[in-house]
């Protein structure tokens, strides 16, 4: 069974990623998810850990889990896909932080990535921003652009997390070779 690891990030649309975990389950998937720990405000662990039947890894529960947490995530990976990738994200990997077990996860990697951002409107078009998401590009990243329309906060603009299901794709074609 191919391994996938979902990291997700604190944007109000984290609860999609039960639905994501749910698709890549029930197509053969082995799912590992690591939430952040404002992403654990969003939606609980107990519930992903449910829907893929692995442990849910967090920095408060990394110690209980594994050990190095993070070396256990990217081993034997097909793909760490990051969904919602929040800004704040995107910037940590982009510039080499590793301050989390998601960020330290992500600099570990051997496999595929892939960044599903969520983020306000004008977040996503902050040239700091822009540029980070380019950065991570010219590495060789994947990214499923996010969509228009209304956010959380009520602005209008790109920055709504994409389809679930285009999420589900993309992420399918990347790891059986597509």
């Amino acid at each position: 069974m191919k391994k996938i690891v979902i990291a997700v990030g604190s944007s109000i649309s984290a609860y999609k990623s039960c639905d994501l975990a749910r698709l890549f389950v029930k197509a053969g998937y082995n799912v590992f998810v690591a939430l952040t720990e404002n992403a654990t405000k969003m939606v609980s662990p107990l519930t992903l850990e449910a829907l893929t039947g692995n442990p849910v890894f967090t920095d408060a529960t990394l110690w209980e889990k594994h050990e190095m947490g993070h070396i256990f995530l990217k081993d034997k990976a097909e793909l760490f896909l990051a969904a919602p990738a929040t800004a704040n994200m995107i910037g940590k990997f982009a510039n080499g932080i590793a301050d989390d077990l998601v960020s330290t996860t992500f600099l570990a990697l051997e496999c595929p990535a892939m960044i599903a951002p969520a983020m306000n409107p004008n977040m996503f078009a902050h040239p700091a921003v822009q540029m980070n998401i380019e950065r991570l590009k010219s590495w060789g990243v994947k990214f499923v652009e996010p969509e228009e329309g209304l956010v959380a906060c009520g602005d209008q603009g790109k920055g709504r997390l994409a389809d679930i299901n285009l999420i589900f794709e993309a992420a399918v074609n990347v790891v059986e070779g597509k």
